[in-house]
Parts: C-alpha cells; structure tokens; sequence
C-alpha cells in the first residue's frame, strides 16, 4: 500500500502544479488582451500574437486546470435529478458516471497521444501568424486527459467506498 499511497502524493503535486500553470496561464492571458487594447487603440500598434496565443492558452486553461477542479467538486453540476434522490441512489450514479467518465478520457488519452505523435513525426504546423508547432498545441490534450482518468478513478474509488458502507434502509 506505501507504493500505492506514493502515486498519488506524486499525481497530487502533478495535478496542483498543472493547476498553477493553468492559473498562470489566465493572468497572462487577462494581460495580453489588456496590453493588445491598449497597444491597439491607444498606440496604434496592435499585437499580433495576442489572439492566436489567447485560443493556444484557452486548450491549456482547459486541459490543466480541470483535473484540479474534479479533484475538489468545483466543476458544473446539474443536480435537478441527483437531489432528489436518495444517498445510495446519489452514490451509485455517481459510481456509474465516474467509470464512464474514466473510460472516455482512457479513449482520449490514447487519441492524444497518437494525434500528438502523429503531429510531431510529420512536422504540422498551425498555419497562422506565428507558425506554432502542432504537438506543442496538442501535447496537453492526452496529458489533461490523463490526469482526469486519474481523479474520475479516485472518484469512483472514493464512491465505492461510499457506497458500501450505507445500509440499505439506511440510503437517505
């Protein structure tokens, strides 16, 4: 179990680091869009780079920091159906979301992986302004995704257990 516990002290910081990237991502977004303003209509300079860099950071806002988000329950929720259910009901669904949730950022992750290596290998680039490597854009696809599978895993752990140990009756 030491092994065990290990791995995910070590995906915690990943999942936290991914998190503070993300975070820093935005406020570097949020600076870019206020200096282009500026430069644009102020100065009459417009920076270039700004919208192309803006849409790469909103995929890595994305990937990054969601991890972090399910981690702590932060994420939308809809729960018009889920709050009317009982605790046990509540839980088993939430069990049987978790796992179909895994087995998509599984697909995912693979997709990623290949999309991103395929890209790299035949050298693409997204053509526009600044000629950015593909699998630079798409390296945090199949890396976001993974650490998801990683939290819904958790989560449906954390579920089970739950679930276990209501009594029957006692699922309200």
């Amino acid at each position: 179990m030491p092994t065990i516990s290990k791995f995910w002290r070590i995906f915690d910081k990943i999942v936290e680091i991914s998190a503070y990237i993300s975070f820093g991502l935005l406020i570097f977004s949020w600076i870019s869009v206020c200096s282009e303003v500026i430069f644009r209509y102020f100065l009459k300079q417009p920076l270039i780079w700004v919208v192309e860099v803006s849409e790469y950071i909103i995929v890595h806002i994305t990937f990054l920091g969601s991890a972090w988000l399910l981690k702590r329950e932060k994420h939308v929720v809809m729960d018009v159906v889920t709050s009317r259910l009982n605790k046990r009901a509540r839980t088993l669904l939430l069990i049987i979301t978790s796992i179909i949730c895994t087995i998509i950022f599984l697909i995912l992750t693979w997709w990623g992986i290949l999309a991103t290596l395929g890209a790299y290998k035949e050298k693409l680039f997204v053509p526009k302004q600044l000629d950015m490597p593909k699998f630079a854009v798409m390296i945090v696809i199949p890396f976001g995704s993974l650490m998801l599978a990683g939290e819904f895993i958790r989560r449906t752990h954390r579920a089970i257990i739950t679930w276990r140990s209501l009594k029957k009756g006692n699922g309200v």
